[in-house]
C-alpha cells in the first residue's frame, strides 16, 4: 500500500507540521512505523508542488512547477467511496470524474464531502462552513479550522443552494473561491 503527501514549497514547506502529522498517522496505522520528518527529505526549491510517495518509508519525491488551474464547472456526483487516507492509487476517485465538467463535488450519504482534489468550504454571508465528514481531512482545511476561519458542519445536498459561494481548499491551491452557480445540480 502506497500513500502520498502533496506539499507546497515556497521559502519553506508550507504546513509542515500538519503534513508530518497526517503522514505519520497513516504510517503508524498501516505499518506501525516510527515518525519521520518531511523536512529531512524535501529540498526547499521555491514555488514548487512536491509529491512525496511513501509506505513504511519515503519512496519517492517529485518536484513540479506550479500551474494555475481554472475550475469553472462542477457536477454533483453520488458515491460511497472511502478515502480517509491519501492513497497513491486514485483510480476510484478518478473514475467519478465527469469529462464535461472541470471538477466534481462528491455527495456521500446525502451530505457534501470533497472534490477529487480538495476539501470544500461554503459561505453563508457570515461564516465559512466545511463538511464535518470530508473524504480526507486535508492540511489546509485543518489549518483554517485551527485558526477559527472554518466551522465544521454537516452540509446536506439540499443546503448547498442556501450558500452564497464556496471554495476549494488544499495545500497547493490554497483557498479558491467560486460562485454557487458554478455547480450543476
Amino acid at each position: 500500500m502506497k500513500f502520498i503527501e502533496t506539499l507546497l514549497v515556497t521559502d519553506k514547506i508550507e504546513n509542515l507540521e500538519l503534513h508530518n502529522k497526517r503522514m505519520n498517522k497513516t504510517r503508524k496505522d498501516f505499518f506501525s512505523a516510527k515518525p519521520l520528518n518531511l523536512q529531512n527529505y524535501v529540498k526547499i526549491i521555491p514555488n514548487k508542488r512536491v509529491r512525496v510517495t511513501y509506505s513504511k518509508e519515503i519512496e519517492k519525491i517529485e518536484y513540479f512547477d506550479l500551474s494555475k488551474r481554472e475550475f469553472k464547472s462542477f457536477k454533483l456526483v453520488y458515491s460511497d467511496i472511502d478515502y480517509h487516507y491519501k492513497y497513491a492509487d486514485r483510480t476510484a476517485l478518478n473514475a467519478l470524474k465527469q469529462p464535461e465538467f472541470d471538477e466534481i463535488i462528491i455527495i456521500k450519504d446525502g451530505f457534501v464531502t470533497d472534490t477529487t482534489i480538495s476539501n470544500l468550504a461554503f459561505f453563508n454571508g457570515k461564516v465559512w462552513h466545511t463538511p464535518k465528514n470530508p473524504l480526507l481531512k486535508g492540511t489546509k482545511r485543518e489549518e483554517l479550522i485551527n485558526k477559527g476561519l472554518l466551522i465544521e458542519k454537516d452540509i446536506a445536498l439540499s443546503d448547498i443552494k442556501k450558500y452564497k459561494k464556496f471554495a476549494m481548499l488544499n495545500a497547493v491551491i490554497g483557498f479558491y473561491e467560486r460562485d454557487i452557480q458554478c455547480i450543476s445540480f
